[in-house]
């Protein structure tokens, strides 16, 4: 009885946690539903192969943030899967509309251009597989291209996917554009959206001047420019290597030995405010004052050390000065001599950031050297070039390039812009809307349990 009674537990045991034991066979776990959309089915194998993607994007982002020794937020594997739903439901649901309008059948042009676009995808990513995985190959012709393809093909970069995602999005492409198509932008939206820029321009460098020069030579173009501001430009005669290279040396040494002076200067006031504390013993006094020569001692030869280190840093500094300066002369009296500053800067400029209009600077511009601010400053007419000022990188051979006119900038030189930047905005706008009324109107039902099966 007891033996009978023993099996029947054991047999229930294994019936309740009998999912453990059952092996399931791939093809028909991958066939699973996991989601239907107006009737459409989506097996589990598609839906990981979205989820799967969204995955690998958080794991390199978390790479990148470790290359860089941040810490990045844990992933949220539930909000990630709720993502993968939500772009899965949404390609479903392009997918459906474009078929409904008929925009999913690709015309004989449309074709031409998916398969030159999908060529030239393929060869980029062969080129990347190649630099990643195959930097120094000695493979070359069909064994290159062999192993390229079964690269390709491992990372889930075949020629058809390639080709199959770029259909899909040319598909959407030409559903967003029927979708949009009657979106407008008027001559009063326009002018409103360059007046509300201005204003947020206005507020910003009123606030903070200097933004408008650091916004301006990084390659953005404000509505509204602040008084003071010009176009500066240069002929950068840098040190040579080896000067550079001797001054970095001496300046590594220099500022370590200035962390060292400093460190020495805190001990010295932690002993004293030591001493100076209530409530000190004889001896700790003692010990404290006996411990002060030793530590007056250490600033002294500290201090020493970073004078010393501050002496030869000018020393070489000065000789890589003078090791430059008759390029940085020439340049200035052929300047001088009403040459053609542009063709000077093609010539000799060795600033390879500048932009082709220049630096926008003003007084006391606290993003830039003063050695390159002060002289250019001093000029008084666009055109004057100042003589050759030393700086942190070598010479600055400055002109006064032109003058940037206050205020906001001239609306009709920005107004198809604008009217383009708001058209977008608003076509987006209307683009999601779309989406968003598609998928509340749709039949959707889910199964996201099944996954964890």
């Amino acid at each position: 009885m007891k033996k009978t009674l023993l099996l029947f537990v054991l047999a229930l045991s294994l019936l309740l946690s009998g999912c453990s034991l059952v092996v399931k066979d791939p093809e028909v776990d991958a066939r699973q539903v996991i989601l239907e959309i107006n009737g459409q089915q989506v097996d589990k194998q598609s839906f990981n192969a979205v989820y799967n993607t969204l995955l690998n994007q958080e794991l390199q982002l978390q790479q990148m943030y470790q290359m860089y020794g941040l810490q990045a937020a844990a992933i949220d594997y539930d909000e990630l899967q709720s993502s993968a739903r939500d772009q899965v439901v949404r390609q479903e649901l392009i997918r459906q509309q474009a078929a409904a309008l008929g925009l999913d059948q690709l015309t004989d042009e449309d074709k031409a251009k998916l398969a030159e676009d999908t060529d030239s995808s393929y060869q980029d990513v062969l080129d990347q597989l190649k630099s990643y995985y195959l930097a120094d190959t000695e493979l070359e012709g069909e064994a290159l291209d062999k192993e390229l393809a079964t690269l390709a093909e491992q990372t889930g970069n075949t020629r058809e996917s390639i080709e199959a995602s770029l259909s899909e999005q040319m598909v959407e492409d030409k559903l967003r554009a029927d979708t949009v198509k009657d979106v407008a932008v008027s001559e009063d939206e326009t002018r409103a959206a360059y007046d509300g820029k201005v204003e947020a321009d206005r507020t910003s460098y009123e606030e903070n001047p200097d933004s408008y020069g650091t916004d301006v030579n990084g390659g953005k173009s404000p509505y509204y420019a602040p008084e003071g501001y010009r176009y500066v430009k240069q002929v950068l005669i840098k040190f040579t290597t080896e000067d550079q290279t001797e001054i970095d040396r001496i300046q590594g040494e220099k500022t370590t030995a200035d962390t060292e002076l400093e460190t020495a200067k805190d001990a010295v006031s932690a002993n004293d405010s030591a001493l100076a504390a209530e409530g000190l013993g004889e001896d700790e006094k003692k010990a404290l004052e006996d411990k002060a020569p030793e530590l007056a001692a250490a600033v002294t030869a500290a201090q020493e050390k970073a004078d010393k280190l501050a002496q030869e840093l000018l020393a070489a500094r000065n000789k890589g000065y003078e090791n430059i300066l008759p390029k940085a002369q020439e340049v200035y009296n052929r300047a001088s001599a009403g040459e053609d500053f542009d063709a000077l800067v093609a010539e000799f400029n060795e600033d390879e950031g500048m932009p082709s209009q220049g630096y926008a600077i003003r007084e006391g511009f606290a993003s830039f050297d003063e050695a390159f601010v002060k002289p250019a400053m001093a000029l008084a007419a666009p055109g004057d070039v100042a003589e050759p000022s030393q700086g942190i990188y070598g010479y600055y051979i400055v002109q006064y390039a032109a003058d940037i006119t206050p205020g906001p900038v001239n609306y009709d030189s920005v107004k198809q812009a604008v009217h383009d930047e708001l058209l977008e905005s608003k076509q987006t706008e209307a683009w999601e809307a779309a989406i968003t009324g598609w998928t509340e109107k749709a039949d959707i039902k889910e199964y996201l349990d099944r996954l964890s099966n």
